[in-house]
């Protein structure tokens, strides 16, 4: 099927195998479209076309599951031959504006920081922003965080608004050196040029897979967005894991979850150069369930191939490879406390090396992070090839401080 090289104005950066009449692409920014299978406005960046219809990933999978891609699913597939190698998982919060406030004189709203917002130095806005703001005007903007007693972080000037697209967003970010995916933003805009963003610290800082969190953050988009470099593992292993916090369901404790059959096809299909064997990758899980790195959990799937879990009542239960990532409290070496106001220092703190996906963005790692990587895997004492998986950028440990 022939779409040309733009849907919705926007670029496609990749176009997958199609399936019978549908054909799914991947675009280089967040579209707003409604699906024509469940009449629904979704903001996503994998749309499923067929004909001049669109359909959202959901719908997309359950039909592809059916099979029955020349009519919309009228009748779910018998369970009984359910494929599990292609179970459906529900898309994550898109990281657009939500919680809007439109008081005539401000306009607030929160959204979860995402990895493309780093990376770009952008910042979605709602439409009553947007609908509002001069987009050539420039903008100033505070960082503040705290419960109580605010404090003020940093301050940055000339950020503007950008309306073309399919999503307004501010440009011109410099986002603060502790800002992770999956970190909560409270944002406020008054007084036509000052935008506030408000971070809310933990009671304690914590490390969760190896990276120290200071702000109130979603689990679910740090198990996906930001891949600790902080279990020793050998390749397959790694891919292992990588491909199981990139596909899985994601519960609220960003616990990562997929039958067994559906990891192994999707760790062979990510494997960047030669494909491991499925004997290998079989063996490599093994050793991740001895290790405990890996669990067995019971969840379900429903008549249209979606995955749930703990499973549900009326599905067909499935048994599930888990991984779960560290939770502790940050300790005193890694927080390097020291005497401040609200309860716990700032100045300086260890960010373990770690990666961060960027392959569904259109992006590809530098020269620079691939050989950091490779040094550093090498130097960490790790089997197997020391090369940067692929859709991933590699942050090398570091200081950070304020």
């Amino acid at each position: 099927m022939n779409i040309g090289s733009r849907l919705l104005g926007e670029k496609i950066t990749r176009t997958y195998a199609p399936r019978g009449a549908l054909q799914q692409v991947r675009l280089e920014n967040v579209v707003s479209f409604d699906c024509a299978q469940c009449a629904l406005t979704k903001q996503a960046r994998l749309v499923a076309v067929r004909g001049d219809d669109l359909y959202c990933n959901g719908c997309y999978g359950r039909m592809a599951a059916s099979r029955t891609h020349g009519e919309p699913v009228s009748r779910p597939p018998d369970s009984r031959s359910r494929d599990l190698t292609r179970v459906v998982v529900e898309d994550l919060d898109s990281g657009m504006p939500h919680s809007v406030i439109n008081t005539g004189l401000t306009v607030e709203w929160k959204f979860h920081v995402r990895a493309e917002h780093l990376l770009h130095g952008t910042c979605p806005v709602p439409a009553a922003m947007a609908d509002r703001a001069a987009p050539h005007e420039p903008l100033d903007v505070t960082f503040l965080r705290g419960r109580h007693r605010i404090r003020t972080l940093d301050e940055q000037k000339g950020v503007r608004l950008r309306t073309t697209g399919a999503d307004p967003a501010l440009t011109g970010l410099t986002w603060q050196s502790f800002v992770l995916p999956g970190t909560r933003v409270s944002v406020r805009w008054d007084t036509w040029r000052k935008l506030r963003f408000a971070f809310t610290p933990l009671d304690k800082p914590v490390v969760f897979g190896g990276s120290v969190v200071r702000y109130a953050y979603d689990p679910r988009i740090m198990t996906r967005e930001l891949a600790a470099f902080d279990a020793r593992v050998d390749r397959v292993e790694e891919l292992v894991l990588i491909a199981l916090r990139e596909l899985g369901y994601l519960d609220e404790k960003g616990r990562a979850l997929l039958p067994q059959e559906a990891l192994l096809r999707n760790t062979a299909d990510r494997a960047e150069t030669e494909r491991p064997p499925r004997k290998k990758i079989v063996a490599a899980i093994e050793r991740l369930l001895t290790r405990r790195i890996l669990t067995w959990e019971r969840g379900s799937v429903n008549q249209a191939a979606m995955l749930h879990y703990p499973a549900r009542p009326g599905e067909t239960e499935v048994p599930l490879l888990c991984y779960a990532p560290v939770l502790r409290d940050a300790g005193r070496e890694e927080i390097r406390e020291t005497t401040s106001d609200d309860g716990y220092g700032m100045n300086a703190h260890r960010v373990a090396g770690h990666l961060m996906r960027i392959g569904h963005l259109g992006k590809e790692a530098s020269p620079e992070a691939k050989a950091s990587y490779r040094e550093d895997h090498k130097r960490a004492g790790l089997a197997g090839p020391h090369e940067l998986p692929r859709g991933f950028t590699y942050v090398r440990e570091h200081e950070r401080g304020l």
